[in-house]
């Protein structure tokens, strides 16, 4: 970066929610810091999610880096409350658990500023695996198939995973803050309600943040849960005889998935395709119990969306 761009840059604050997990987040944090984006125009903004833990020794001793508190749980009021503080004209959404590349906030930024002007930008979202270059696990696979589509995401379903999200501040306060209640699928919310006000979101595939999978079943068990959990919630109340439509069709296709896969050229090998097959039906198995949550506990609930229309599907 020239130095006239450089003093031209717009500032940006990278607002980054964590609950516990301090060592990702100081592996997080260092990544930050050695952003090539000018070091006088970015702020990092770390929110506190009424962890148990101290998160403290995870911050670099950097003037640029502070740390606020969110007593709410759920990212997205943790998210709300970073940008409430933000000093920048530009807001940039990772996790903690991300790793963002040395070039991601400068290149992030160089699309925002190009010459179609986007209010966002959906930036791309490379897995790194536990053990190699590839997927091993059950888990690993699912992942691999479903979650972090972001270019999907972007093309056709009007939003991006806040993993990598880049934001002018202005379009951000006018669209509103993330829905505070929604524990999952809150950033598809909000890219959708960006698109209902006239906004464009574009992707880049060069403003990259590394994301590690999850390779055990209780990580896709926890994701799987809050996945369906927000969904419901952004759902909405629906009728008892939906709700066990919903219900027969997750369990149809928890079954399904076994027949179908064989016939797939992704992923390989058989012993590989059972991996998949089995995670997939797990998913499959925790949506369906939150919709017969839902209808065991009152007659007007709330249901998970059955075809595919999120992260995680």
């Amino acid at each position: 970066m020239s130095a006239r761009t450089a003093s031209d840059a717009p500032t940006v604050s990278v607002v980054v929610p964590v609950y516990n997990d301090v060592d990702r987040l100081r592996l997080c944090l260092s990544a930050l810091a050695a952003q090539e984006y000018p070091r006088d125009k970015f702020e990092v903004v770390v929110v506190d999610n009424n962890s148990t833990d101290d998160l403290r020794p995870a911050l670099p001793d950097d003037e640029r880096f502070r740390l606020v508190a969110e007593q709410r749980r759920g990212s997205y009021a943790a998210r709300n409350t970073g940008v409430s503080t933000a000093t920048g004209t530009v807001l940039a959404f990772t996790d903690a658990d991300c790793r963002p590349r040395p070039d991601w906030l400068s290149n992030a930024v160089a699309r925002l500023e190009a010459a179609d002007l986007p209010d966002a930008v959906g930036g791309a979202i490379h897995l790194v695996f536990r053990h190699g270059s590839a997927a091993t696990t059950g888990p690993e696979l699912y992942e691999v198939m479903h979650d972090f589509q972001q270019a999907r995401y972007v093309a056709e379903l009007s939003f991006a995973a806040t993993a990598n999200l880049v934001v002018r501040a202005a379009s951000f306060h006018r669209v509103g803050d993330f829905d505070a209640n929604l524990k999952s699928g809150g950033d598809l919310d909000w890219g959708n309600r960006l698109l209902a006000s006239g906004g464009h979101l574009v992707y880049s595939d060069r403003a990259i943040v590394d994301h590690p999978s999850r390779p055990g079943w209780r990580d896709l068990g926890q994701k799987s849960l809050r996945v369906a959990i927000g969904l419901a919630d952004k759902a909405g109340p629906t009728a008892r005889a939906e709700l066990l439509a919903s219900a027969r069709h997750e369990a149809r296709t928890a079954a399904s998935v076994w027949l179908r896969v064989w016939s797939r050229d992704r992923p390989e090998g058989r012993s590989a395709k059972a991996r998949y097959a089995a995670a997939f039906t797990f998913v499959r198995l925790v949506r369906c119990s939150v919709v017969l949550r839902r209808v065991a506990t009152t007659g007007r609930a709330r249901a998970v969306p059955v075809r595919g229309t999120a992260p995680g599907t």
